[in-house]
């Protein structure tokens, strides 16, 4: 708990703050009607690879701590969250992060029937319903350092605006500046070396990392169907990887229009994404990817309180032995088995098959809870297969490995 004290000097120093924009009127008995919460993560993971590195250099084991706060003021008006995060790793520097993930000031009201939000400042936002992928999820810049799997994502500056009614959800984001991708280090593992310096990242447009982007997503239900329909404008988040070594980044000014659909029917759950692209090669051609499948629940196994879940989606981007991606051309097979029980123990594999090239990858996962706090997540990762000429897995062929994470919640 904050002491009395430190809260009201904190709460004084952020009513001053607000009252300078105009968001409150500044009066210090306001403070009596806002409220603060706090809570995060902290986690502890280390990896052991399975097999000597390509390069020299490189490690085969690395150890992580990270810490994930959020302190969460709400007044009349609104609410402020702050969510920074921060990484350190023993193996590799490039993993070593400090972000903010979340700080922005909320606002919300109405007009008629409709619900209106303002959010100002960074936050995070996901778009897409597939499991393996999410080609339509371009907001944040991904966190390549992080995880292979490009899940875990970095902070974003933006005005998001949100119009909610039975007419559909509205969403329209103006975003000021970009970030940069962060890539594995030359000491590091799952990735090629990728330059990170101001000499080795480039921008097709003379604004650089302060062009103002802009993005536009309409979501709505109808029936069983879900629905949504999304635009971006402004520069790539996935950079374009000169031929250099290490690789230099470039970043090119694209235009994507997405799709998202979402089918229901009893326990079977159908998904699709889909993309066209124009502009990231830098001359104005264009390229369309989708993610296209589904999942199956099974309910109460064997008389018992576990579920199990079945899913199956391809991959494909119309570039093939061009594309950027790993999943080119990809059939992606998974089981979800959960036991329901008080630990939320679940089993969790998945194959991804390459059907334009032999590579085959196989990821298992085990999650329990430990107590109310603590929380266990063990993770293996394998290709069954490679490929030398695959362009995309070729360069971690021999990163396979074994994880655990231990996080404890407060």
């Amino acid at each position: 708990m904050i002491p009395a004290v430190a809260r009201r000097c904190c709460l004084q120093f952020i009513t001053a703050v607000l009252a300078a924009g105009g968001v409150v009127d500044g009066h210090a008995d306001a403070i009596g009607d806002w409220t603060i919460e706090q809570w995060g993560t902290i986690s502890l993971e280390g990896r052991v690879f399975l097999n000597s590195p390509k390069r020299e250099g490189q490690h085969s084991s690395d150890f992580s701590a990270t810490a994930k706060p959020t302190v969460y003021i709400e007044f009349p008006q609104g609410s402020f969250t702050f969510t920074p995060y921060f990484r350190i790793d023993n193996a590799d520097e490039k993993r070593r992060l400090i972000d903010i993930q979340e700080a922005y000031f909320l606002q919300f009201g109405s007009i008629g029937d409709s619900a209106w939000e303002l959010r100002l400042g960074i936050d995070q936002v996901f778009w897409g319903v597939a499991e393996s992928n999410n080609p339509v999820n371009i907001i944040n810049q991904t966190d390549l350092a992080g995880h292979p799997g490009g899940e875990q994502k970095l902070g974003q500056p933006m005005i998001h605006g949100t119009l909610n009614g039975d007419w559909g959800i509205l969403d329209l984001f103006v975003l000021p500046y970009h970030r940069v991708r962060t890539f594995p280090g030359e000491a590091g593992r799952l990735g090629v070396p990728v330059r990170s310096d101001s000499g080795g990242i480039t921008y097709e447009t003379s604004r650089g990392k302060r062009n103002i982007d802009l993005a536009a997503r309409y979501g709505h239900t109808v029936g069983p169907l879900d629905f949504g329909i999304s635009y971006f404008k402004g520069t790539s988040r996935e950079p374009a990887l000169l031929p250099d070594f290490p690789l230099k980044q470039q970043y090119n000014l694209i235009r994507q229009t997405g799709l998202e659909l979402q089918f229901v029917q009893d326990a079977f759950l159908g998904k699709a994404e889909l993309i066209r692209r124009r502009g990231f090669s830098g001359d104005g051609t264009s390229h369309s990817a989708f993610v296209v499948g589904g999942e199956y629940s099974f309910y109460s196994v064997l008389e018992t309180s576990a579920d199990l879940t079945l899913y199956a989606e391809w991959n494909q981007d119309d570039r093939r032995e061009k594309a950027t991606t790993p999943l080119q051309n990809d059939m992606f097979y998974a089981a979800r088995y959960a036991l329901n029980d008080v630990d939320d123990t679940t089993f969790s594999a998945a194959l991804i098959d390459d059907l334009d090239y032999s590579t085959q990858t196989l990821l298992l996962e085990f999650d329990k809870r430990l107590s109310d706090s603590a929380q266990l997540n063990l993770e293996l990762f394998k290709f069954l297969d490679t490929d030398p000429v695959d362009p995309q897995t070729g360069p971690i062929s021999q990163d396979d490995y074994v994880a655990i994470n231990l996080s404890y919640s407060f």
